[in-house]
């Protein structure tokens, strides 16, 4: 509010897109208003530099950049911008990868607690405990280390296959180098099918047409200007003279100097905005997170009222102390952690081998829990490519391609293909390995012609060219002029209007009848409907002439000879629906799972894919302009009731995404553009196409190899397994911890001595129970989990009331079995060493039998298949093996503090497992059995 402070703006030209950036620059009263002054002074400058390539003219241009626009660099002068202004590329993530995710793996809740027992333990002087349980948390590191690493990898491999290369002009030659190598000044040839490597002011175009929808979302393509064609007035805020890193050339022809590269295009720019939102914490993380503060507060609370207790009895204060370490070690569930690691890297590699790429372990889980997927339209339910979708001639208006339909129809596709440039770059190859290039119409044409059984080849023998005038955007048509049957025939394929205006005559039934006012009109009428549905569609006319070639553009003739043309009909094209889209959408929303269409290009166009994909029968929609006047309160309301967003701009999908996020929805979104990455960052699951950007792919936590839909319902059901499979092996860690401290503190209000040693529990945790633990990650997935609502596998809430419930069930039914057995053998008058050999056996039994009630939280035990999971079987018998090792085994007696017991007493504790398994069954029954015959 000073009366000296200045208010900047400007507008910058990004994309498509307008954004008008200010900052107000306040006097320097104070040292820290005089540090904002220069903070935005800095930023002003920086905005008015990104400017400054727009406002000036050409010859500016050049001289800024010291560069000559016919001879290109010299060599040297390339090499020493090079090292001045390093690599074509957009930085990614710096620092140590493998610290990073070394770091990443101890951030786990459950290793804090695992390395503060290992502290105590340490202290205590149980260097034993200390070991076991510091391996533990070395392993859960090693294999999650090893794992990301292997998917870091193959995502720089990835990478890697997908590098870029451009034509430029040095020392007065054209080179091809890796885009990698462009630097400012460079002067670059663009072609039909070339991406852009860097940003670049236009020199000199023919007919340039970029797609622009890596940055926009918007299909068509946009039409370019060298800025010697441009009024003066436009060149601040008109970008019709730039060309942007990323983007795809689909017409025509271009030179353009290279003003901005790397980090410093509008690509890099996004890159940065990226790279500042932070990761959120993914669901299982929070799941996790919970999971850690109850077994904290399981373990406090035991272990004070154990405390408590003992000094109460009178006993002495460091006994207390290495019973609270016993207690400890009880509770803390040694293989939790390695356990999880392991089941969402085998869910990664799972994944992987259905087409989708996992940059990192806590997104396997997240997909599991997925209750949004915003997906894009062009290349994820689409192909991302033209196809003839349509032919109209006056009498017939049928979609599919083959020889013995209408005549008429042949005839307009043979016409049409006369007036294109395509060709087959490898023609003496077998047809299915053909090679075609030329424009996305170009190629479409060509496509159709083969599908309908004419051979494009054999025809322009028959029928040479004469002369050709490319499309161009100004001029809005492509032509032909051929020799034809004896003639000369041109042939024109352009925008509907204009065709359709030079024609005074129509082809019907192989003749030409007169163009009435009531045909024309029945012919506009087919166009606008067809456009109307978000189809492009172009026009088809010939003429027989007298020329031998064309006249140049703007010389007199040209207009006459495409005057009073025959006009042959129009062809429709579209961009086609993937084969496995439908199916792939309808799985999905038996999963609960709502899916929203997100897109920049037309809503037409959108409609039309989502009804042929099943998106919704008659799809509700909101256009971004009106996105843009509600407030946060009225989107969250919006986004519930509408099936497609069109025509969005980039924080448009962002505000979506937070939208979603607000009501507690797991939000999914795909995507491939630039535009995209902001709100692929954000979501809690960021998809992007193989074929994406690298900016998506970077802010992505998913790639799906080969652009595949279906993969994500795919990686939906290995998620939800993968969860299924985590909430087992955490039921049945913290069933047998719990159940341990049940057994300790019964010993203890007894006023009776450790019943089972901290090392023997620490190998019953480990090594008895770690095999039947690892066992749960090869469970297959239930036959109904793809029609649960998502809510019931939410990662945030691995401990709900069920799993709690079931936890309880099993410890206290465990817990009281080995007090009774505990106590029984202490009134029997057996020495403690063989007491503790027994409860070690005990608690090992119990724990490997009653793994096989944890199979299914709904069915009991004899409506399992338990042969279903053949790695739990193998894992019983071993488990079983190294329990008579480590009572056969000298070395391992010793470690363990083991006597040897009869057969009778081993085969007695063994009848005890068998009765713990049965009392779990008919708890089980009576808690979730008949709850649900009830429901």
């Amino acid at each position: 509010r000073h009366p000296l402070t200045v208010v900047v703006g400007v507008r910058i030209p990004v994309g498509s897109q307008q954004i008008f950036a200010h900052a107000k620059i306040c006097p320097p009263i104070t040292n820290y208003t005089h540090k904002l002054q220069n903070r935005f002074r800095s930023r002003i400058h920086t905005i008015m530099k990104n400017v400054l390539w727009h406002s000036l003219g050409l010859e500016e241009v050049r001289e800024k950049l010291r560069t000559d626009f016919k001879r290109g660099l010299e060599e040297k002068e390339a090499e020493r911008r090079l090292r001045r202004e390093g690599r074509n590329e957009i930085a990614g993530e710096k620092g140590s990868h493998y610290l990073k995710i070394i770091l990443n793996q101890l951030k786990s809740p459950l290793a804090f607690v695992l390395i503060a027992a290992g502290g105590i333990t340490i202290f205590l002087g149980h260097y034993t405990d200390s070991i076991v349980i510091f391996l533990a948390v070395i392993i859960n590191t090693a294999v999650g280390v090893l794992q990301e690493g292997k998917a870091s990898r193959a995502f720089e491999k990835l990478r890697s296959s997908q590098k870029k290369f451009c034509t430029v002009i040095r020392g007065g030659s054209k080179k091809l180098i890796e885009a990698g190598e462009v630097v400012p000044g460079d002067i670059v040839v663009l072609k039909m099918g070339d991406v852009v490597p860097a940003d670049c002011r236009i020199i000199e175009e023919k007919g340039l047409e970029v797609n622009e929808s890596v940055l926009t979302g918007e299909w068509l393509s946009v039409g370019k200007d060298a800025l010697d064609k441009l009024p003066p007035e436009t060149h601040i805020t008109d970008r019709r003279n730039m060309v942007w890193t990323g983007t795809l050339v689909t017409e025509g022809w271009a030179r353009a100097v290279v003003v901005s590269t790397g980090d410093k295009t509008e690509l890099g720019k996004i890159a940065r905005l990226i790279a500042e939102a932070g990761p959120s914490e993914t669901p299982l993380q929070k799941g996790i997170s919970k999971t850690a503060k109850f077994i904290t507060l399981v373990i406090l609370a035991a272990l004070f009222l154990l405390i408590v207790l003992g000094l109460f009895r009178g006993q002495p204060l460091l006994d207390m102390l290495i019973l609270a370490v016993a207690v400890g070690v009880a509770a803390v569930p040694e293989g939790l952690i390695v356990a999880i690691t392991v089941v969402l890297a085998l869910g990664m590699e799972r994944i992987l081998s259905q087409g989708g790429l996992i940059k990192n372990l806590a997104s396997a889980e997240t997909l599991g829990s997925t209750s949004v997927i915003l997906t894009d339209k062009t290349g994820t339910l689409t192909k991302a490519e033209m196809v003839v979708y349509k032919i109209m001639t006056l009498l017939s208006e049928k979609e599919e391609f083959k020889k013995e339909e209408h005549k008429d129809r042949l005839q307009v596709l043979e016409m049409a293909f006369y007036a294109t440039d395509a060709f087959v770059e490898n023609p003496d190859n077998e047809l299915k390995d053909w090679v075609v290039r030329g424009s996305a119409v170009d190629k479409a044409l060509f496509t159709a012609c083969l599908e309908s059984g004419i051979d494009p080849r054999k025809i322009l023998e028959e029928n040479p060219r004469l002369d050709y005038i490319p499309f161009d955007s100004e001029r809005r048509y492509s032509a032909s002029l051929n020799h034809f049957r004896g003639e000369k025939r041109v042939f024109m394929l352009g925008a509907p209007e204009l065709v359709l205006g030079l024609s005074s005559k129509i082809y019907k039934h192989g003749k030409e009848v007169k163009l009435t006012g009531e045909l024309r009109e029945l012919m506009e009428k087919a166009y606008e409907r067809e456009t109307e549905q978000g189809v492009r569609v172009l026009a088809v006319a010939y003429k027989q002439v007298s020329a031998e070639k064309f006249p140049h553009h703007g010389e007199q003739g040209l207009e006459g000879i495409f005057k009073d043309m025959v006009f042959g009909g129009f062809i429709g094209f579209h961009d086609p629906l993937r084969e496995d889209a439908r199916q792939s959408l309808a799985e999905a929303r038996r999963a609960g799972v709502k899916i929203l269409m997100l897109t920049g290009d037309h809503l037409k166009t959108a409609v039309k894919i989502a009804k042929e994909a099943g998106l919704a029968e008659e799809p509700r929609y909101m256009e971004g302009s009106e996105l843009e006047k509600l407030s946060e309160g009225e989107l969250a309301e919006a986004v519930e009731r509408v099936d497609i967003f069109a025509r969005l701009l980039p924080h448009q999908k962002l505000d979506i995404v937070r939208a979603f996020q607000s009501k507690d929805e797991v939000v999914a979104m795909t995507g491939d553009g630039v535009n995209d990455a902001p709100a692929l960052k954000s979501a809690d699951i960021g998809i992007a196409l193989g074929s994406a950007t690298e900016v998506a792919k970077e802010a992505s936590d998913i790639i799906l190899t080969n652009d595949s839909f279906s993969i994500i319902v795919k990686a939906i059901k290995e998620g939800r397994r993968i969860l299924d499979n985590i909430k087992k092996i955490i039921i049945y860690l913290l069933s047998t911890s719990f159940s341990e401290i049940i057994l300790i503190g019964g010993a203890m209000l007894f006023g009776l001595p450790l019943p089972i040693l901290p090392t023997q529990i620490l190998w019953a945790n480990i090594v008895e129970e770690g095999f039947m633990n690892f066992a749960f990650v090869f469970e297959p997935a239930d036959k109904d989990i793809m029609k649960r609502k998502p809510k019931e596998n939410s990662a945030k809430d691995v401990l709900s009331k069920s799993i709690k419930e079931m936890i309880a069930v099993v410890s206290v039914v465990t817990g009281l079995l080995l007090v009774g057995l505990f106590l029984l053998l202490n009134f029997l008058g057996y020495p403690i060493e063989e007491i503790r050999t027994a409860m070690f056996i005990a608690v090992s039994v119990d724990s490997i039998f009653f793994a096989f009630s944890i199979k299914s939280l709904k069915r009991p035990l004899w409506k399992i298949n338990v042969f279903s999971n053949y790695y739990l079987i193998l894992a019983m018998l071993v488990s079983l093996a190294l329990l008579f090792a480590a009572l056969s085994l000298p070395f391992l007696q010793n470690i363990l503090s083991l006597t040897k017991l009869h057969s009778a007493e081993i085969a007695a504790i063994f009848l005890l497992g068998f009765l713990d398994l049965a009392t779990i069954e008919a708890a089980k029954y009576f808690l979730f059995e008949k709850k649900r015959k009830r429901v």
